[in-house]
């Protein structure tokens, strides 16, 4: 088991960053300076550093488990022990060059390519996971042990802590390196396509992308609600996910249009603050867009006057990815204008309604509130916003409904399917597992909310609203994104797995 770093001085902790202490690592490999990014200056003592290859990983290493049950190191920690561990950054790929920056020489993947990156690593090596706050990190750990890796740990407080701690940063000089480093792995893991490229989908190619270890992985309903986060039944996703229209987003906005059906229309104030009880409530919350909406919205913010002087910052797609996290406080009201409007939103679901809200039936102002409200938590800071940018094509051949053998319970375990694997995309939509989180949010709206319980709404009746609303919803937008798609049932009972259809 790990020893806890005790405080070393300013100057031994900016040395000691990248091998360690010289009693903690007295075969580390030789140090490289990281330079300095440009009109940055760094005097010898404070240059950051890193470790080359190969690295020294301690064989013997286990990390303590916090409080939360999590396993984690401290910042400090870390320093005194950079050589003996690899450490993985997996933020987005625009966080890594935002105002935190990012470990000197660290690798990096992003939280949703991990799981089949991870097919492919030796498992016995120690790792320690970083994010901003280290809520991400600790959902990662949790999927990775349960993946069989012993020995893996998040940095206590994420990259919030260690900016805390003064500790040194890289920003721009090796940040390309660290994205173009961590990106082949995952691409490799993901390269072996159970089917051929735009083939019909059928039972037996269905059989072995769901039955391949890197298309499928479990966890707990429980485990859900509090580190997980429903994403969207969206094909080009390349991790696992468990698929509801939307996502987290479309089922929050889906409860939110329900109560406006029993007679209360929700003014901006209290969006807002549903959206903040519900993040306080459940933890991670999943939106995502695309990245050709994200270049539409560079055509329309080049064109609009108001950002003539952010040209710059706009050059390319992974610039307007930054610039949306992060907007200058005094344009965030012109840049949600922009956001609202249904051509740059990346999510088809999210679109939809946007585009069809009386098919949808949902108030137009509603869906522009709520979108407004989560791009303001985001750039409030909040770490739970799991802000996803897809990428590729449009190329599903097929809807995949993952059924379990009874109703999901919070000790139930579900499987978690990946949407796109090698050149197979599918649809993926896990209907139980979305009862189960409506259960929960519609329990959660009934305690929260004062006008239901000043007006005594029944929760079965609400409940019932809901489906009722997600079904409709959900046969509006199969049918406008996956119209004449075959559709197959994944019905898991024990350890087995029957595929039936495609269905009429």
């Amino acid at each position: 088991m790990h020893k806890i770093a005790t405080v070393l001085p300013a100057a031994a902790l900016l040395g000691a960053l990248a091998c360690g202490s010289p009693q903690a690592c007295p075969e580390c490999p030789p140090c490289a300076e990281v330079k300095p990014a440009p009109g940055e200056e760094a005097s010898a003592a404070s240059a950051p550093q890193v470790c080359q290859e190969p690295a020294r990983y301690a064989a013997d290493l286990l990390f303590e488990r916090s409080p939360g049950g999590v396993p984690e190191v401290s910042a400090l920690w870390l320093v005194d022990h950079r050589c003996d561990v690899r450490v993985l950054d997996i933020r987005e790929e625009p966080e890594l060059d935002d105002e935190l920056g990012h470990l000197p020489g660290v690798e990096w993947i992003s939280a949703r390519e991990l799981p089949a990156a991870a097919e492919s690593w030796d498992p016995d090596i120690p790792l320690v996971l970083v994010d901003r706050s280290g809520r991400r990190s600790a959902r990662a750990v949790a999927y990775l042990e349960g993946s069989g890796f012993r020995r893996v740990a998040g940095l206590t407080g994420g990259l919030l802590a260690w900016n805390a701690h003064g500790l040194p940063v890289s920003r721009g000089s090796d940040y390309r390196a660290i994205v173009e480093g961590a990106r082949a792995p995952a691409e490799e893991a993901a390269a072996p396509a159970p089917a051929a490229a735009g083939g019909p989908l059928g039972r037996e190619s269905l059989i072995a992308h769901i039955g391949d270890p890197g298309g499928l992985r479990w966890t707990k309903a429980a485990a859900l609600l509090l580190h997980g986060s429903e994403a969207c039944v969206d094909g080009r996703d390349v991790g696992a996910v468990l698929g509801t229209p939307g996502g987290d987003a479309g089922e929050l906005l889906l409860v939110l249009a329900t109560k406006e059906a029993f007679g209360d229309p929700l003014s901006d104030q209290r969006i807002w603050l549903l959206l903040e009880a519900y993040l306080d409530a459940f933890g991670s919350f999943y939106i995502h867009t695309d990245k050709h909406a994200l270049e539409h919205l560079r055509g329309e913010l080049l064109a609009d006057p108001r950002f003539a002087d952010q040209r710059e910052l706009l050059a390319d797609v992974a610039g307007v990815e930054r610039f949306v996290r992060h907007p200058p406080r005094a344009l965030e009201e012109a840049l949600l204008q922009h956001l609202v409007d249904p051509a740059n939103v990346g999510c088809g679901h999210l679109r939809l309604i946007l585009q069809h809200p009386d098919e949808y039936r949902v108030r137009e102002g509603l869906s522009q509130s709520f979108l407004a409200a989560v791009f303001r938590q985001l750039w409030r800071g909040e770490s739970l916003i799991d802000y996803v940018v897809l990428s590729g094509e449009h190329h599903e051949s097929g809807v995949v409904r993952v059924l379990l053998g009874g109703e999901v319970q919070p000790f139930s375990r579900v499987p978690a399917i990946a949407p796109r694997r090698g050149d197979l995309q599918v649809f993926v939509d896990h209907p139980q597992v979305a009862t189960f989180c409506r259960q929960q949010n519609v329990a959660f709206l009934l305690e929260r909310d004062a006008w239901l319980r000043a007006h005594e709404i029944d929760a079965g009746a609400f409940l019932r609203a809901v489906e009722e609303l997600a079904a409709h919803q959900l046969g509006l937008t199969l049918g406008y994104l996956a119209a004449g798609l075959p559709v197959f049932e994944a019905r898991f009972h024990g350890d087995g797995i029957e595929v039936v259809g495609p269905l009429e």
